[in-house]
């Protein structure tokens, strides 16, 4: 199987739209706190791309008064839709924005911009975004060295299972993926924070992971049944501590 096929069978989040409404957490509100202070004015107009079942861009309503959040998946859209006002939901590729130039103060891109074409995506970006406007890509990850998205137990048994993980992207998310489509200011921003789960609720995140995509029902069945045995010696009182960074780039136009 090549590379770019691995990837697509990785990135099929429509096949995971039930454990991700499910078990997948919010951000620490310090991370909107951040975004706030980043850009200060509740009549902003806001773009949430890749924005799942709607997580962030619901959590931003408390923030802003008007936002869009934009998925590629029908399925993560149609799931998202309620009944704010102020919230619009839009199935849409982040390199092909179906918005007029000039659109949104702000565009807000949470653990997705991994999945986009750097240079297309950052330049659709670039071109719906007013000439003051500014972005926020985060994305949080398990604190220790490896870095991974997965705790570190449920990623040790994957690659039990899969000898490769196609990477999301070509190259890591840095300063100069912004600046060379044009963005003329980045920040990085790092914090951590601790964030506990039952083990239902830590075996179900793994599993609304992408990665879980890439496993046929066979390994699927063996890789619950490891994360089942390996979860326990870290369970305190039945609860699991997931320590993890949260990783933020504020970039200016």
């Amino acid at each position: 199987m090549n590379d770019n096929l691995n990837k697509n069978i990785r990135n099929n989040f429509a096949k995971l739209v039930d454990s991700y409404a499910k078990y997948r957490r919010d951000y620490p509100e310090k991370s909107y706190k951040l975004i706030y202070n980043f850009c200060p004015s509740v009549e902003a107009i806001v773009l949430d791309i890749g924005c799942g079942t709607g997580i962030v861009t619901k959590h931003l309503s408390s923030y802003y008064k008007n936002i869009t959040g934009t998925d590629r998946e029908i399925a993560m859209t149609d799931f998202a839709k309620d009944d704010n006002k102020n919230l619009k939901f839009i199935s849409a590729k982040a390199e092909e924005l179906p918005f007029e130039n000039e659109s949104f103060d702000l565009v807000t891109v949470a653990t997705a911009y991994h999945w986009f074409d750097f240079d297309l995506a950052g330049k659709e970006i670039f071109r719906v975004l007013k000439p003051s406007g500014k972005m926020c890509v985060f994305w949080r990850m398990d604190i220790s060295k490896s870095r991974n998205y997965l705790p570190q137990f449920a990623y040790d048994n994957l690659i039990k299972l899969i000898s490769i993980i196609p990477k999301a992207s070509r190259e890591p998310i840095t300063e100069e993926i912004f600046t060379r489509v044009g963005f003329s200011n980045v920040k990085k921003e790092e914090f951590a924070f601790e964030d506990t789960y039952t083990k239902e609720e830590i075996l179900g995140y793994v599993q609304s992971h992408s990665t879980f995509n890439l496993l046929d029902d066979k390994q699927k069945e063996e890789y619950i049944r490891l994360n089942e045995e390996a979860v326990d010696q870290y369970l305190v009182d039945g609860i699991f501590t997931f320590e993890q960074l949260v990783r933020m780039f504020f970039i200016e136009k």
